[in-house]
């Protein structure tokens, strides 16, 4: 019993420090309670005018970048390029074709009597076309014919048949460079167009003019194109830009449409390539 009350048997330095912690504690206790009962404030925005004004205008600024054309040259509209641009297929083959035979469009007249695109989609296009000083200078011009050519014969071959060394002499094109485009031709098993030789990695646009001036392709002897909504999974496997997830994806997407109508629902596939539109349109249709 001595034991038990010895324990609070504290002297007065000791009896003030409990009386300072204890009120330590129930001011601390205190303001918890306080601020735990304390209403929150709602905040109410009583004028919202200027805040929406800011939040339209960086929305349009967004905008009007997303949907800004810059000048180019139309004689290097690539296939995605041209889709984006509102060109269908027809039209923008009709432009790679001319282009294959070494010809440039120098004016929007040029460019429509060339891909007999309409004169609403000129009218709202060409004003964004970029061609050389050369070309929109007279004073400077060159005659169209490259004069400066004459005298050098090209004897155009088949690329699918080309060696290594024959590709190495085209102006541009190296040991490195011709070796990769026939490994893209053995990946591919055969170019069925000249466009697929594009995107071989380091080769340029001028390279590119200096190679279709020295080959052409001719398709691998009975291909025909792969009817996309006829198609079975093995058959979708072969198209060398697809790959599994993408061929059941497309299966799954054309049995819940019944069918695609267009290619703009088949590019709403999930991971569809949409870059390479136009060289998977040279394996499918929707026929």
């Amino acid at each position: 019993m001595k034991n038990f009350k010895s324990l609070f048997a504290f002297d007065r330095k000791q009896q003030r420090g409990i009386f300072v912690l204890m009120l330590l504690l129930i001011v601390v206790l205190a303001v918890f309670i306080y601020v735990k009962q304390k209403p929150k404030e709602v905040l109410s925005l009583k004028d919202t005018t200027t805040y929406q004004s800011k939040v339209d205008s960086l929305a349009a600024v967004q905008q009007r970048r997303r949907d800004t054309i810059y000048p180019f040259n139309p004689n290097y509209i690539t296939d995605y390029r041209g889709y984006k641009l509102g060109l269908n297929v027809e039209e923008i083959d009709r432009l790679h074709r001319f282009r294959e035979s070494g010809k440039f469009i120098n004016s929007r007249k040029d460019f429509q009597q060339v891909t007999q695109v309409s004169n609403q989609w000129l009218d709202s296009i060409a004003p964004y076309f970029k061609f050389p000083d050369w070309v929109t200078r007279p004073e400077n011009s060159y005659k169209n014919d490259n004069t400066w050519l004459q005298g050098r014969k090209v004897v155009a071959k088949d690329i699918n048949a080309a060696s290594q060394e024959e590709l190495k002499k085209v102006y541009g094109i190296g040991p490195a460079l011709s070796s990769r485009i026939l490994q893209e031709r053995g990946r591919l098993k055969g170019f069925i167009d000249i466009s697929q030789v594009r995107g071989v990695y380091g080769l340029t646009d001028s390279t590119m003019i200096q190679l279709k001036k020295h080959f052409y392709v001719t398709p691998p002897s009975g291909f025909l194109k792969i009817a996309l909504n006829t198609a079975t999974e093995e058959e979708l496997l072969s198209i060398p830009y697809f790959d599994d997830y993408l061929v059941e994806k497309l299966v799954e997407q054309r049995t819940l449409r019944d069918g695609f109508k267009s290619w703009d629902k088949v590019m709403l596939t999930s991971r569809f390539p949409q870059e390479k539109l136009g060289l998977i349109q040279l394996y499918l249709s929707l026929d």
